[in-house]
């Protein structure tokens, strides 16, 4: 109730190629996950199923296989269905709310790449690999953004948060433009 209130104070419009494809991007996953699931699980839960009942009784029947397989099948559709179900659902009904918002500070500082350099241990020392990293703070919360939307905006201007409404998936802040 109170979500659909705030949708209706909010702008909507529809997703541009951009947000479609970061939807789409998002999915991967879910895509993978259970794929990866079906083919670990369909073989574990057969070797323990051939393993506690096939050392009592000797017969060697496809009908447990066709079994787990469908099982796993279906359990991974749904585990599909959960992981990108609202992502899909936002794709389809093609909107975007517009949230705006105001920027209370903006932070630049200089962050390392995790992993970029080597520990000094008899061997040459690399350095980590330093990057400057740009921050909108908004409602006490750091969103990191490009350089140029950086450049752009000042404390106080408003933005607008392209969100995704079922999934809550936010694709991108722009500047309002006055």
């Amino acid at each position: 109730m109170i979500n659909n209130y705030l949708i209706s104070l909010s702008m909507n419009k529809q997703l541009t190629e951009a947000d479609i494809k970061e939807l789409k991007y998002q999915c991967r996953m879910g895509y993978i996950l259970p794929f990866f699931f079906f083919v670990i699980g369909s073989y574990i839960v057969y070797a323990i199923i051939n393993s506690l009942f096939h050392q009592i009784n000797e017969d060697s029947n496809y009908s447990e296989i066709i079994l787990v397989l469908i099982v796993m099948f279906l359990l991974s559709i749904l585990l599909n269905y959960k992981m990108n179900g609202k992502f899909i659902s936002d794709i389809r009904n093609n909107v975007k709310i517009l949230k705006n918002k105001t920027i209370q500070y903006k932070e630049s500082k200089i962050d390392v790449e995790a992993g970029s350099g080597t520990l000094n241990m008899g061997f040459k020392n690399n350095p980590m690999k330093e990057f400057i990293r740009y921050n909108l703070i908004i409602e006490n919360t750091r969103y990191r953004v490009d350089k140029e939307i950086f450049d752009k905006c000042a404390k106080g201007d408003d933005v607008y948060f392209h969100i995704a409404p079922k999934s809550n998936y936010r694709l991108k802040i722009d500047l309002k433009k006055n």
